[in-house]
């Protein structure tokens, strides 16, 4: 009998050591700076002081899903760089895939754990996104539900998580917005879950402050909302400049700030943007260098041509279209149609009828469905007549 509750206590002792082993890292205060700081370089392609920052945990617990999620977020950033160069898709999947899997068998062992269900919920986030933006909503969906299915159960049992407020500000946000921006799905409104626009950007806002690993992603959907849908554009714009101050080597970001610009006519703020990026790229050797170039390239001959200077213009969209030209995918690229379609009708408004066929009738040629091909083809048809 005494030997039997020996063994009865050793058992449990043993249970208890091995929950003791791997913590619920995301309520450990001592973990949340070095966890954030670790974020943060990821947003700002600082990636090996991202591991710099989490090696002493990595160390301590090795079985947790937490590190291959990182090491997806850092491939998130190859896709997201230039979305129309599809040939990372395959391995980010994989990746964020086998996080699920990771953050499944991590639950299978420790049930409930609330790291896992994060882990869960943030790389079938990211899978729900990525195939968002490549039109596969079919299974985008199916990626939201899984989502939303380890969030809700983790709201469940710690509702107040910082990082679990930017999901439910914009399930709040979108189910108010949408009825009311599209009449079908007003229709079907009754089968959605109550909505509220001011709600749900303050619950995005407080993740943008608060949150681990969710704070950048908040930032963004703020600015992202208020210029798409609630047309507050300074309050987007600034959002915008956060992002880009905090994290001034992330090529999306500033790409983004410099359209926020462009769009709000702040032409004069554009422009030393665009030139300060473009050299700070290029002095430091950051990473999509030609990217940035094909696309703020173009934004810098749109802004010339507003200022009356065509002939700079037209340089700008040709250097912009040597360099799109050179890009994965190029017929597919939309700054490849922009900026060639803008040289060509540039061309021909000089005389350089030549030149301007030439620029056309490769954006006519393109595999990309948009007004610049359209109106490439129109003016070809209109200079042949």
């Amino acid at each position: 009998m005494n030997r039997f509750i020996i063994l009865i206590v050793l058992f449990m002792s043993a249970i208890g050591s091995v929950q003791a082993q791997v913590p619920e890292l995301i309520n450990d205060p001592e973990f949340h700076p070095d966890a954030k700081a670790a974020v943060d370089s990821i947003y700002n392609f600082n990636f090996d002081g991202a591991h710099a920052h989490l090696a002493s945990w990595r160390d301590k617990y090795p079985e947790h899903p937490i590190w291959m999620l990182l090491e997806g977020m850092e491939y998130w950033w190859k896709v997201l760089s230039d979305l129309e160069d599809t040939s990372h898709d395959e391995r980010f999947v994989n990746i964020m895939k086998k996080v699920d899997y990771q953050a499944g068998r991590f639950l299978h062992k420790y049930p409930s754990h609330a790291d896992g269900l994060i882990v869960r919920t943030i790389s079938n986030g990211y899978l729900a996104r990525h195939n968002a933006n490549r039109s596969n909503w079919v299974t985008s969906m199916r990626y939201g539900r899984k989502a939303m299915s380890a969030h809700q159960y983790l709201k469940e049992k710690q509702p107040n998580l910082a990082d679990l407020k930017l999901a439910e500000g914009l399930k709040l946000y979108y189910t108010a917005y949408l009825p009311e921006a599209y009449p079908i799905v007003k229709t079907i409104s009754w089968a959605l879950p109550s909505g509220n626009k001011e709600k749900g950007l303050q619950l995005i806002g407080e993740a943008s402050e608060e949150a681990i690993f969710a704070r950048g992603e908040a930032t963004y959907f703020l600015g992202n909302i208020n210029y798409n849908y609630e047309k507050r554009y300074n309050i987007a714009v600034r959002k915008f400049e956060e992002l880009y101050n905090k994290y001034p080597n992330n090529n999306y970001y500033a790409r983004i700030l410099v359209k926020s610009y462009y769009k709000q006519h702040r032409y004069n703020k554009a422009f030393m943007a665009i030139e300060e990026i473009l050299n700070r790229w290029k002095r430091n050797k950051l990473s999509h260098l030609k990217v940035m170039q094909e696309e703020l390239l173009t934004w810098k001959g749109r802004i010339l041509e507003k200022k009356n200077k065509p002939e700079r213009a037209v340089e700008a969209y040709k250097k912009a279209f040597a360099i799109s030209s050179n890009l994965p995918n190029f017929s597919k690229r939309s700054f490849y149609t922009v900026s060639g379609y803008l040289a060509g009708k540039l061309l021909f408004s000089q005389n350089k009828v030549i030149e301007a066929k030439s620029y056309l009738k490769k954006v006519g040629d393109a595999e990309v469905d948009n007004k610049y091909r359209d109106q490439s083809e129109e003016l070809l048809k209109k200079i042949r007549d």
